[in-house]
């Protein structure tokens, strides 16, 4: 439990979201799931391929290959799922794309056998363009051509085709678990356990498929958690036993033969080198000259505080050293070198080798690369939180119309004795108002996933500022009415902005809806857009609560979640301003506030209008 705790929170909170996802929506559910298995492998490929150089097994390559094409296919499997509306078709190609994708990645646990025998690296070139090729030909037999066998039928179920072709998987899979079992000796036990049971989850997952009836069923929910627990146990195998446990892999063939491991150990990228007790150097490999710049410098025989490294690093490497000949155990750690003209992110090893008497040893300390890596994981990071952006704005935005309907709803059967049919009609437009305008806003968000994964990038088109202006009064009227706030238009400026509609709209939704929470009843809110040089301004003025100037700053700082409760006690998440800032500013504007507490505040942001 405590050394795996981290692995066992992350696993409770990925399942209390499926669960809450699948009991809210199905659709949702199998998005956050696929995507979850998407990412895990993209990430797969990314770091097999950059470390390939010090990957020496062919099959852990190869599958880490097909893995972003088995990745991309389960893509194309999720946006063609019913319900998503982004490919159009009376044909369910989600359930195609599942079957196909599963055949190209039961075939690539099947054909890397082959390769693993072989001496020779594998060509990672040559294979990214053969997976390439296949996938390109599924992709066109399914969506162009159209020729790919139908595997569901609204109505009835699953084709036999389908049913057929997934025990067809599943004999495909046993088989490449009676090869990995025959070839057992060339994985470490660590790796060799992570990729059983990554065939067997596999398998249970192929099986769950052989029984629904509906895309909703249960059997179909359980299949989606199998398969992601597959894809996590092929993370496990090829990602992080190949980074923490690097040694095992690439030395494990050389601990019987020095001069084949002087050999290898020569031309490797990493940092080897051998001291002995007196922490005087043994040997150290070509690729320490480069790191040094001193390719013709002869180190061994030198003291580590002799050998020319920068001072925080050579301090870092006596302390390992210090503790690895006082604990005789390995020491790993991290480092990042800043230091001068060195700018180098390292995972380093100190190994102790000691002797039959235990006394007589001396220590190999191994420093691997991980610049790239470091790059790659940072980049991960920022996928993941423009993910998390999305999902808030989500939150976020659909609050304000369902407001709205509780709003009228609740009066409606509060007062139903004594509201007259006019009323009710009333009532029951602006509902339906409400609703339509949760439809439109969920659909354009559907239509916004579709954004190239990444930064967010602004679809820029020419916007009409007064059209914005009387869109969005017209939106928070109802949330407005409620509370007896009037929303009023000045000074509307007759020029065009060049920005993306979404964007604006949630710009301007969120920073009127603020201005609605800290109105007081039966107060006023004027919008404004003028020119000012080449940009459009707009301003949204309430005369509410006000904010004080130390908390101004707070409202836009995304270290800090900050957040008041409203003049009727509304709750706000903190994050509208935060995602008003971070859309101004993609769309070249900016944005800023006055405030006095107890007057009101004013906002204000500038958009680049259209040059005439």
């Amino acid at each position: 439990m405590k050394a795996n705790y981290r692995t066992i929170f992350t696993v409770g909170l990925l399942i209390l979201i499926f669960q809450i996802s699948a009991k809210q929506n199905f659709l949702l559910f199998h998005t956050i799931v696929e995507l979850s298995s998407i990412v895990i492998a993209f990430a797969v490929f990314i770091v097999t391929w950059n470390t390939r150089k010090m990957l020496d097994n062919n099959y852990l390559y190869f599958v880490g290959i097909a893995y972003v094409f088995i990745g991309t296919l389960d893509l194309l499997h999720t946006i063609t799922y019913p319900g998503m509306n982004i490919i159009p078709g009376t044909i369910f190609y989600t359930n195609q794309f599942w079957v196909a994708t599963r055949f190209l990645e039961a075939s690539a646990f099947i054909m890397g056998f082959w390769f693993l025998k072989r001496r020779k690296t594998l060509n990672g070139d040559i294979t990214i363009l053969s997976f390439c090729l296949v996938t390109t030909l599924i992709v066109l037999s399914i969506l162009t051509w159209k020729i790919f066998p139908v595997c569901y039928i609204a109505g009835v179920g699953q084709t036999a085709f389908k049913i057929g072709a997934e025990y067809v998987i599943i004999a495909m899979l046993f088989f490449a678990g009676l090869l990995l079992y025959s070839s057992r000796i060339s994985f470490t036990p660590t790796v060799f356990r992570f990729l059983a049971l990554s065939l067997l989850f596999a398998v249970l997952s192929e099986f769950c498929f052989t029984l629904y009836v509906s895309i909703f069923s249960l059997p179909n929910e359980l299949g989606h958690y199998a398969k992601l627990i597959s894809f996590f146990l092929i993370y496990k195998a090829n990602v992080e036993t190949g980074f923490t446990n690097p040694t095992e892999l690439i030395f494990k063939d050389l601990k019987d033969n020095e001069v084949k491991y002087r050999t290898l150990a020569e031309n490797l990228p990493e940092l080897i080198f051998r001291f002995d007790r007196a922490f005087k150097c043994l040997y150290a490999n070509k690729a320490l000259g480069e790191f040094l710049q001193h390719e013709r410098e002869p180190y061994t025989g030198k003291k580590l505080s002799h050998m020319g490294f920068p001072k925080s690093f050579e301090d870092l490497l006596i302390k390992l050293l210090i503790e690895v000949k006082q604990s005789r155990v390995i020491h790993e750690t991290n480092f990042d070198l800043k230091e001068a003209n060195y700018a180098y992110s390292f995972s380093i090893q100190v190994i102790p080798e000691y002797g039959i008497d235990h006394h007589h040893g001396t220590y190999l300390i191994i420093c691997h690369d991980i610049t790239e890596l470091k790059i790659t994981e940072k980049r991960l990071h920022e996928l993941n939180a423009t993910k998390d952006k999305f999902f808030s704005i989500i939150a976020h935005d659909l609050r304000n119309p369902f407001t709205s309907l509780i709003s009228f709803s609740e009066m409606i059967y509060k007062n139903v004795n004594r509201l007259s049919a006019e009323k009710i009609e009333n009532f029951a437009m602006r509902m339906n108002d409400s609703a339509r305008q949760a439809f439109t806003l969920l659909e354009n968000l559907l239509h916004w996933s579709k954004m190239q994964t990444g930064v967010l990038k602004p679809d820029l088109e020419q916007l009409n500022a007064v059209e914005l202006l009387n869109e969005i009064k017209y939106i928070s009227s109802a949330i407005a009415m409620t509370k007896g706030v009037e929303i009023n238009i000045e000074e509307s400026s007759s020029g065009r902005i060049l920005a993306d509609k979404q964007m604006m709209d949630t710009v301007l939704r969120n920073i009127l809806t603020n201005a609605i929470k800290f109105s007081y009843e039966n107060s006023n809110i004027v919008l404004k857009a003028y020119d000012h040089q080449e940009n459009v301004v707009f301003s949204v003025k309430d005369s509410g609560v006000g904010i004080s100037k130390e908390n101004i700053e707070l409202l836009f700082r995304t270290d800090r979640n900050f957040s008041t409760t409203g003049t009727q006690h509304e709750k706000g998440t903190g994050l509208g301003l935060k995602l008003c800032r971070e859309f101004v500013e993609i769309s070249g504007g900016s944005i800023w506030l006055e405030s006095e507490p107890g007057l009101g505040t004013t906002i204000y942001f500038t958009i680049p209008s259209v040059k005439n």
